[in-house]
């Protein structure tokens, strides 16, 4: 009696491995399109976030938004005070905007001229001059309640601690889409493309 092989043969081996390439080539592209579309979305988050940051800011005496990068991805959370001396600063709960393999960096207009991607525990935060709408420079800090305190009892306007430096744009990066939030530093506008 004759034994069987219960081994492959070379067709059936090809066979598999074609298959599975064609797989491949089926899902590769469609995961890129995933992080592309998380991309966008991310950027249209941060869009409207500027928009409310920018309302916010022309309305209370304290209206700023926190752009962190966390261990689980990318958050805002806004920081609000309509400076009346029983009220404090809010901290609205952070929103995930984006998971962690997403980039998101941002430019200034500094000399260097370099792209400074956020790194975990690193923070962007922005707000708008109240008389003008313009953007202010770069927050190094929000501002705190002690802060508006003082600033209140001298009947002064707050002192944003601010780097002195104006954000350019923001760039969110995923699969093979980059989004770009442009911001006009005069006017408070943006243009994302």
């Amino acid at each position: 009696m004759k034994e069987k092989n219960k081994g492959y043969t070379l067709v059936e081996l090809v066979v598999v491995v074609s298959i599975m390439a064609i797989l491949l080539t089926i899902i590769v592209p469609n995961v890129s399109i995933i992080w592309s579309f998380r991309a966008k979305r991310a950027a249209n988050s941060i869009a409207a976030a500027l928009d409310k940051t920018k309302v916010e800011a022309m309305n209370r005496l304290v209206g700023e938004m926190k752009l962190e990068k966390c261990s689980d991805g990318y958050y805002i959370t806004y920081y609000l005070d309509r400076g009346k001396r029983a009220a404090d600063i809010s901290e609205e709960d952070a929103e995930q905007i984006g998971p962690a393999r997403l980039r998101i960096s941002y430019t200034t207009d500094s000399e260097d001229g370099m792209v400074h991607e956020l790194q975990e525990g690193e923070s962007l935060i922005l707000t708008y001059d109240r008389d003008t709408g313009a953007f202010r420079p770069i927050q190094s800090n929000v501002v705190t309640q002690s802060q508006v305190n003082e600033y209140l009892e001298k009947n002064q306007d707050i002192a944003f601690p601010d780097t002195g430096h104006y954000c350019t744009s923001i760039i969110v990066s995923g699969g093979a889409r980059s989004c770009v939030i442009t911001l006009i530093k005069d006017t408070g506008k943006y243009q994302m493309s």
